[in-house]
């Protein structure tokens, strides 16, 4: 092992290793070190002399750390401070959403399932409720934040506040309408969307007034996250037993992370910040958190950031670290902000008279002033702003919100001789167009905007109709105008959606694109198979209902230039790749060592070397770096045991070849992504 104390990167992904060895510690160079996808349950002390680390991935193991913290790859201190604090105590704290349609019985069925009360006239949610639940599970006492939420649906837009991981899903139906009516695969979509490993529980209700007829094994084979179907009749009492039941068995047997280990002080902090919400108060500046961190002996900044940002994915706080409008404050109690943007886009007066535009000045009449005072007014419109449910106006402290301005499309003209795309979606998502009106703010051309659509417009002169269907489940886009400038004016508008697309991580595979001939609209042609047509060198092709060829790169080239197409194909590859690399890898390739020699100089270790001990072989696919010596060890086989077995192969195996000089192809380490959408 001293042969390799030069070692720079060593990728070890899915090898189903159970163990790492004290000698692990000797490798003190050690930059990267990839051991996701294994069965690793405890980590050496001796990790901790890795003090040169730029990456440490441990995801995908079944060690005793939450997932929010395994996260920071490029963290690898703070994931380690973390698993080597002293004190710890299992978390038992878990998040359970009630969604579903208006009026199907949410907000019942919680009351029977916390309180074993049914009120018959109980009115239909118009804010979030949200209530500790407290299950015996496994001799521990276990605390549920059940959240209940409006289901109309002005309130799409509001999903991003909640949805999350870490979370139990009771999608409740209404046993007496259908699929349809129930938006059943609409909901399915929009949780695995937002939270695509979270389990979900079907319940069908006022099953006293009529049976639950869905294809349950259709269902579950399309959504693997259904754990089961249920029917309920919370006015009879009915099936709640067995609903108490299977949710604990779900959070036993699906919801690990109940029980991962907090430090001590941190459940301190947790504690006070939740005696303080208790006390009635809603938010706190960052400030007093800080305090309270001290008094706690967490004094770091990274440390009181980390666990903040963990407290706000357990529901517990708000909190946005990345947004300088609003990481000065937290709110205590989610209801206090969600609630807030509840009375304001379901206030009257603002979408029939306003037709809504917000004047900051209106939110005194719109929200309780003593809970939310002046001074507030516009740390809500920030929150407002940063999830994109509106924007501010040329005209001083006035505010647009997509969601509730008319529904009425105004006159926009012609639009013949247009480029036309289109993106067919799976489910239809209210928000979509919504968010990407807010977005495109800069281009709206004269205030031409409607609940589904809006007309934008450079200043070369071109102007795009952007228009959403809800029935077709399809955004139409034309762009006309000035032709040395249209392709650019729809790259324009390609790159909002595709940001929009990528904050719906469960959703966006499902995406389809489409571009449309002028001379007819109706027939839409797959612009992914047009460009599998180009790679394959296909020149011409004739699209389905037409009677003469179409030529391939000629169409392409009308929508997107040759090298943006080209960038485009690279990026997407790019994401392909570093997905395979940083997911679990479920198949083995074909065992080989590929080599290239070099020279024949005699300096292992003292130059830098990489070892990348892999399932999977990446080496057609990586940039070589000519000063870099690498060893891509590919291998079909699963390796059993502990690094030390592996570390004496690749000695065994450089010992044989007698060749201390090689050159390889390295695996570049992927760099942590920005996103503007959270």
């Amino acid at each position: 092992m001293g042969q390799l104390t030069n070692l720079s990167y060593l990728d070890i992904n899915s090898n189903q290793l159970s163990e790492l060895p004290p000698e692990i510690g000797q490798l003190t160079n050690l930059s990267y070190l990839y051991l996701q996808s294994n069965q690793l349950r405890e980590l050496p002390p001796e990790i901790r002399q890795l003090t040169k680390l730029n990456i440490l991935d441990l995801r995908g193991n079944s060690l005793p750390i939450p997932p929010e913290i395994l996260e920071k790859i490029y963290e690898p201190a703070t994931i380690l401070n973390y698993y080597f604090a002293e004190k710890k105590k299992p978390l038992n704290e878990v998040k359970m959403l009630l969604v579903g349609q208006g009026s199907v019985g949410k907000t019942s069925l919680m009351k029977r399932l916390l309180d074993n009360h049914y009120n018959p006239q109980e009115n239909q949610t118009e804010e979030i409720n949200i209530r500790d639940w407290k299950l015996e599970i496994n001799d521990q006492t276990i605390k549920v934040n059940v959240w209940d939420f409006g289901g109309q649906e002005i309130m799409d837009a509001t999903h991003q506040f909640f949805l999350t991981e870490r979370s139990l899903y009771l999608l409740v139906l209404d046993a007496r309408l259908g699929e349809e009516e129930n938006r059943l695969e609409y909901w399915l979509k929009i949780i695995n969307s937002h939270s695509n490993s979270s389990p979900v529980i079907v319940i069908g209700n006022k099953i006293d007034q009529h049976t639950l007829d869905i294809d349950r094994k259709g269902l579950k084979d399309k959504y693997p996250k259904i754990i089961t179907f249920l029917e309920t009749s919370c006015q009879n009492n009915q099936g709640i037993d067995q609903v108490k039941k299977t949710i604990i068995k779900v959070i036993n047997d699906n919801l690990n992370h109940v029980y991962d280990l907090l430090p001590l002080t941190w459940f301190n902090v947790k504690a006070k910040l939740e005696t303080l919400k208790k006390q009635g108060l809603d938010y706190t500046e960052y400030s007093e958190y800080t305090k309270i961190c001290r008094l706690e002996t967490i004094t770091e900044d990274k440390e009181q950031k980390l666990l903040i940002y963990l407290l706000h994915h357990l529901g517990v706080i708000l909190n946005f670290q990345d947004d300088p409008r609003l990481n000065s404050n937290n709110v205590l109690n989610p209801e206090w902000v969600t609630n807030a943007v509840y009375k304001i886009i379901n206030n009257r007066d603002l979408i029939i008279e306003d037709k809504g535009v917000l004047s900051l000045n209106k939110l005194t009449d719109i929200l309780n002033r003593q809970r939310y005072p002046c001074q507030k007014h516009l740390f809500i419109i920030d929150m407002m702003e940063k999830f994109e449910l509106c924007f501010e106006m040329d005209s001083d402290k006035k505010y647009l919100i997509p969601d509730i301005i008319p529904k009425e499309e105004p006159e926009t003209g012609e639009w013949d001789n247009s480029l036309c795309f289109q993106y067919h979606y799976p489910v239809y998502i209210n928000s979509i167009i919504s968010r990407f009106i807010v977005r495109s703010k800069d281009y709206i051309a004269k205030n031409t905007y409607w609940r589904t659509g809006v007309v934008l417009q450079n200043k070369e002169g071109n102007k795009a109709l952007i228009k959403a269907d809800r029935e077709d489940k399809t955004i139409f886009i034309k762009v006309k105008g000035n032709e040395n400038t249209k392709r650019s004016f729809l790259s324009i508008i390609r790159s909002e959606f595709e940001v929009i697309h990528k904050s719906l991580p469960g959703l966006e595979p499902e995406i389809k694109e489409y571009i449309a001939l002028p001379q007819d609209e109706t027939k839409p042609i797959s612009y992914r198979y047009l460009l599998q047509l180009e790679q394959a060198g296909k020149e011409t092709f004739l699209p389905e209902g037409y009677d003469q060829d179409v030529n391939v790169s000629n169409l392409l080239n009308g929508f997107e230039s040759e090298s943006r197409r080209q960038k485009r194909q690279s990026e997407l590859y790019k994401d392909i790749h570093i997905n395979i690399h940083q997911n679990q890898h479920n198949t083995m390739s074909n065992n080989n060592i590929n080599q290239s020699h070099s020279g024949s100089g005699d300096n292992i270790g003292h130059d830098k070397t990489s070892l990348n001990i892999n399932p999977s072989s990446f080496s057609d696919t990586q940039p070589t770096k000519d000063n870099t010596k690498a060893l891509n060890f590919n291998t079909t086989w699963v390796i059993i045991g502990s690094i030390v077995a592996l570390i004496g192969i690749i000695i065994g195996i450089i010992t044989t070849f007698g060749i201390p000089s090689i050159k390889f192809e390295k695996l570049e380490p992927s760099q942590p992504s920005t996103s503007t959408n959270n």
